[in-house]
């Protein structure tokens, strides 16, 4: 009795697992390790403003995708016109997550309670600040070491 009880209570467990989730609160953790290791291992400054534009479209891009996917897979759907119940398809949700994804990519999470989901709005700002902050960190040092460069060039001209 008590084995089929515990069997059950795994089987509950396993059931409330939210991979989708976890890749949707992972994929800005994941890209702001790309950053660091960048940023500390490949020592390339001259197009570092361009390595973090392309991390960041695809950050948004991924997760607007995973999103969409959980959307669908939730039965989430966005009113187009409330009197008759018209509602936007899946392309649709994907370009408003796309386009408005600073606000629809947190709030998304924020309501996937209300549709037998978890919420991972917290664990999704926190992931997203890092991920913010370590673009925005990495940008103002790559700069100053440029300007460092040039600043130190200028003084080996002017010596001569």
């Amino acid at each position: 009795m008590e084995d089929s009880q515990e069997n059950n209570n795994l089987a509950g467990k396993e059931k409330k697992l939210d991979i989708l989730g976890f890749i949707m609160v992972i994929i800005p953790l994941i890209s702001s390790i790309m950053i660091w290791y960048w940023f500390l291992y490949l020592d390339y400054f001259k197009r570092m403003g361009t390595y973090l534009i392309v991390v960041l479209v695809l950050t948004i891009l991924l997760t607007t995708i995973v999103a969409t996917i959980d959307s669908h897979r939730l039965g989430m759907k966005i009113e187009i016109f409330k009197k008759k119940k018209i509602y936007g398809g899946k392309f649709l949700t994907f370009f408003v997550f796309l386009i408005l994804w600073l606000y629809a990519y947190p709030s998304f999470l924020l309501r996937r309670k209300n549709f037998g989901s978890r919420n991972l709005f917290i664990p999704l700002i926190i992931s997203i600040l890092i991920f913010f902050g370590s673009i925005f960190y990495v940008s103002y040092v790559s700069e100053m070491k440029k300007a460092e460069e040039i600043y130190f060039n200028r003084k080996i001209h002017t010596k001569r």
